[in-house]
């Protein structure tokens, strides 16, 4: 494939509509981690997985004839020395890679937030089973009862 101006709008298109696919999946899992339906989970996560790969692939494409062409110029410099005639449509596209991208970051960051809001379940309820297990037959010493473990069941510093 050449490195001409028609075939670098090509790439950017195809990055932008890629990216936008890769939101597209990261919305899907956010909705899957808020159902807590853990075979949807894995499903939205292996398209959003899918969807990762071939953006990266594309923006590796477009990245690679932008260095060729132009060194080490920003797309934003690459879109302002664009011929007249498709000026605006690769300033169309770098709008919509920058409003995506934060967008995508937003919901990354709501991904995240949701798996640790999930983690820290996990332990409140292994700390609450833990405890209803150590409270609820109240061994007898011969001085009193045995005090509930302050220790993780998952990780023990006695251990």
């Amino acid at each position: 494939m050449s490195d001409s101006w028609e075939a670098f709008a090509a790439g950017l298109l195809d990055e932008s509509v890629l990216l936008k696919r890769t939101h597209e999946a990261a919305l899907l899992l956010t909705k899957a981690l808020v159902k807590s339906d853990a075979t949807e989970i894995l499903e939205s996560e292996r398209a959003l997985d899918s969807a990762r790969r071939a953006y990266h692939s594309a923006s590796g494409k477009r990245r690679g004839m932008q260095i060729r062409g132009f060194g080490t110029m920003t797309l934003r410099q690459v879109c302002l020395y664009a011929p007249r005639q498709l000026w605006p449509t690769l300033n169309q596209r770098l709008v919509e890679l920058t409003t995506t991208s934060i967008g995508l970051r937003i919901t990354n960051g709501n991904n995240k937030a949701l798996i640790q809001s999930g983690m820290q379940r996990l332990v409140k309820i292994t700390t609450a089973l833990q405890k209803a297990a150590s409270d609820t037959p109240r061994t007898y010493k011969r001085r009193g009862f045995v005090p509930p473990p302050q220790n993780s069941v998952l990780v023990s510093s006695k251990a």
